[in-house]
């Protein structure tokens, strides 16, 4: 049993950045919010299911029933842990998407389901790794470990955005494109957590597998990614603000969405200048009946996109009805209906 008294300190490196990853991805995610539920359902499959299935291969062959976070004190990462790592993950992202398919549609999307589900794994091998006791915690160490999170959210994110791109695909086609994503995520996993132990045999020199140059070089790997990554989510968003404006401007000529609400639901500032002003006359309450308005007419001008785009899993045309009830009515009682 560990000693209660690093429980909290576990908890802490664990669940912090955890939170921040989440709030990062909420904020991603600009114009059509994933649920909540779906957000921690993700961290729950990565934080408990996840390692539960990888500890169970470990056993069944013949390892160490742990999970050791890449580049911890003492530890000598591996290919297979890494490609059994990320094969799980990726399996259970797959399931997922599976059961709320509806939810699920593009490349953005499998960005932040997928980079949940890592950043809950990374949670977990920090959690299991500061139990063995906090004499194992350095400054260094804590670093390690929040890197080592932020690596299998990139990894998933990675997957994710290729599993989103596949959607639309021919079923044997997106089979064939989903997993050679998934052997592309393990292969990055892999080749990070291993590439100091291989540049240490290729120059003789053992003490290179931990040496702080070996470790940048094997993370310049990652953040190069990561800025891929970044860019990727840049042309997601343009796209977005795309069918935000193609699809609701006939609903400004309906009168369904005003034309302040059209004129500034694709822009941050304008969002933050309308919000200020709305703080100032109508309180906080008005702020968050505005925001859920924005919200409102997003799942809008997706609802309709769905319809244009899809074959399959067609939404029902009534939710549109609905949402468009829901727009006018949290309309009523701001100052024309707009801020």
């Amino acid at each position: 049993m560990p000693d209660a008294s690093v429980v909290l300190p576990a908890l802490l490196v664990a669940v912090v950045p955890s939170l921040i990853y989440l709030a990062v991805l909420n904020a991603i995610d600009r114009y059509e919010k994933e649920p909540w539920t779906i957000l921690l359902a993700c961290l729950g499959l990565g934080a408990v299911v996840a390692p539960l299935i990888v500890i169970g291969i470990f056993v069944l062959t013949g390892r160490e029933p742990t999970l050791p976070p890449a580049f911890a004190p003492g530890l000598s990462p591996d290919a297979f842990t890494a490609i059994v790592e990320t094969v799980t993950m990726g399996v259970l992202l797959i399931v997922l998407v599976r059961f709320v398919r509806d939810e699920f549609d593009d490349v953005l999307d499998g960005v932040i389901y997928g980079a949940a589900i890592g950043a809950g794994f990374g949670a977990a091998e920090s959690f299991l790794y500061v139990l063995g006791g906090t004499d194992l915690l350095s400054n260094g160490t804590v670093v390690s470990l929040v890197v080592a999170g932020l690596n299998h959210a990139f990894y998933m994110a990675v997957f994710g955005a290729i599993l989103g791109w596949a959607q639309p695909l021919p079923t044997a086609r997106r089979w064939i494109v989903t997993i050679l994503g998934l052997a592309t995520a393990a292969w990055l996993n892999a080749f990070h957590d291993t590439l100091p132990l291989i540049l240490s045999r290729v120059l003789g020199q053992p003490d290179a597998a931990v040496g702080a140059i070996s470790r940048l070089l094997a993370d310049v790997v990652n953040w190069l990614g990561l800025l891929t990554l970044a860019v990727v989510v840049v042309v997601a968003w343009r796209r977005e603000a795309r069918i935000l404006r193609d699809q609701l401007q006939d609903e400004v000529t309906a009168g369904v969405v005003s034309e302040a609400d059209y004129a500034t639901i694709t822009s941050f500032g304008g969002r933050l200048g309308r919000e200020a002003t709305l703080l100032r006359s109508s309180g906080l309450s008005g702020v968050m009946r505005l925001r859920r308005r924005y919200a409102a007419e997003g799942e809008l001008a997706f609802h309709k996109w769905h319809l244009t785009v899809r074959t399959r899993r067609l939404p029902p045309a009534e939710r549109g009805d609905a949402l468009r009830a829901q727009i006018r009515s949290l309309a009523d009682g701001l100052p024309g209906g707009a801020a």
